[in-house]
């Protein structure tokens, strides 16, 4: 098996750098700092590294239908004071960014009140290929047992709807459609599965008549939340990518049988999340969060970048339209 190349593309920096997102129309990996409040833009061309500083944590950053315009989920910190639950009222929306001044605009849409606001935060989300919105919100003592809840955002629509309830999903993650099959991956890293669901007309999971979701397991590989999948990517030949926490490694499923088919090792212990990206989508970009301590790695935070022979991804950062 030809080796992968693995190299440093952006020595960002990240607390928690999370939800890397290609956009083809204006050749940039967007990605995001959680803790830090940064969106951060990486052109791979010039090498070329920005960061937008926003006032409240992002979960998430997608693109629009106006390459000039993210879209952004603001989320609420995770600190149990009176000050940050003030905070977090405020910090449920989904919000327009614009790329060139650095400032949030609009807002699209914020979550129902009645679905909580303390220790509540954005997660991953990423847009269908139809255009919807698929955005998740998770509880930050998950590990203690506190679920989430997945929320779709249809075009033109100011509601955020609930899609997956707190009995359906623990922590929602990382999302990848394969549209030939009609179907939508999606991580539950607190439940460590990774779940096919059949999709509406807008590539949202589908219901049957009894009101049951249309899925199944691909895989479930409990370890005790020691190493817990997270963002994902889906390549050309169907099988699925995740970013295993704490694992210091990328894993690579069959998307049909689950069956682990490949496991890549990275020079850091903590990756969060991966998208493909590149003009022919040939690069797997892999963002990690900080390390600690003597035994630290080089460059804990930055952006990688995989060259995996024969592997390529299919488009992840379809478009929102504005």
């Amino acid at each position: 098996m030809a080796a992968v190349q693995c190299e440093l593309a952006c020595d960002a920096g990240c607390d928690l750098g999370e939800s890397p997102i290609w956009d083809a129309a204006t050749s940039t990996l967007y990605f995001v700092d959680i803790n830090s409040k940064r969106i951060h833009s990486y052109s791979p061309a010039s090498g070329a590294h920005r960061t937008i500083q926003l006032e409240q944590p992002i979960g998430t950053v997608v693109p629009t239908s106006n390459p000039n315009i993210l879209l952004a989920a603001l989320e609420a910190s995770c600190l149990p004071s009176l000050a940050d639950c003030l905070d977090a009222w405020l910090a449920r929306d989904i919000v327009e960014v614009d790329v060139a001044a650095g400032t949030t605009g609009r807002v699209l849409a914020t979550t129902p009140e009645e679905h909580g606001v303390d220790g509540m935060r954005f997660n991953d989300g990423k847009v269908s290929p139809q255009g919807t919105l698929l955005v998740g919100r998770m509880h930050c003592k998950w590990r203690d047992g506190q679920r989430g809840r997945l929320y779709r955002l249809d075009p033109g629509s100011s509601q955020l709807v609930e899609v997956l309830r707190p009995e359906e999903v623990h922590l929602p993650n990382g999302m990848a459609w394969d549209e030939a099959k009609g179907v939508v991956f999606y991580v539950d890293s607190g439940a460590e599965t990774i779940v096919e669901c059949q999709t509406d007309g807008q590539g949202v999971m589908r219901r049957g008549e009894d009101g049951s979701l249309l899925a199944r397991t691909v895989s479930h590989a409990p370890t005790q939340h020691k190493h817990v999948p997270d963002g994902m990517a889906i390549d050309t030949d169907g099988n699925l990518w995740v970013a295993l926490g704490e694992s210091g490694s990328v894993v690579c499923y069959d998307a049909q049988t689950g069956k682990e088919l490949r496991l890549v090792g990275l020079p850091v212990k903590r990756p969060t999340a991966c998208t493909f990206g590149g003009e022919q989508l040939e690069h797997l970009y892999v963002t990690t969060r900080v390390e600690s301590g003597k035994a630290a790695s080089p460059h804990h935070g930055g952006l990688f970048r995989l060259t995996i022979p024969g592997v390529k991804g299919v488009a992840a950062a379809y478009p929102f339209p504005l």
